[in-house]
């Protein structure tokens, strides 16, 4: 058969770290993202007012450039905390742990596809 045959890692010195220092390793690069998508999510929940969130591009708003308040704040809020897990669980779906296991892979694209879907009770940014 003509099988294409792969190195094991891309980084082959990631085979030479200890496990616990290979999975800190990989949420250590993720947590920065989540944090800051987690903690104005939970202010927004238990607050129910959400003030304008800065995209990545200079100019651009995650909900639009006036603050949300009410149910509006809440389910944006939902959405950027379900955004936060998604990163968590892409720093997870890299971990030794999850080689080979096919819902540890899934589960981050499945956590942002929730995170988009519950931006549209949010209703039309402005």
């Amino acid at each position: 058969a003509l099988g294409v045959k792969m190195r094991r890692s891309l980084f082959p010195e990631d085979d030479s770290l200890p496990t616990w220092l290979h999975t800190l390793a990989c949420f250590l690069v993720v947590s920065p993202f989540a944090l800051l998508l987690f903690l104005p999510g939970a202010q927004a929940i238990l607050r129910r007012h959400l003030d304008p969130l800065s995209g990545p591009d200079i100019g651009q708003y995650f909900f639009g450039h006036e603050a949300l308040e009410g149910m509006r704040a809440v389910w944006a809020g939902l959405s950027l905390v379900i955004a936060a897990f998604a990163f968590t669980a892409l720093g997870l779906s890299f971990t030794r742990k999850a080689q080979g296991k096919l819902a540890l892979r899934i589960l981050p694209w499945a956590l942002f596809a929730a995170s988009a879907l519950l931006v549209v009770p949010v209703g039309p940014v402005t």
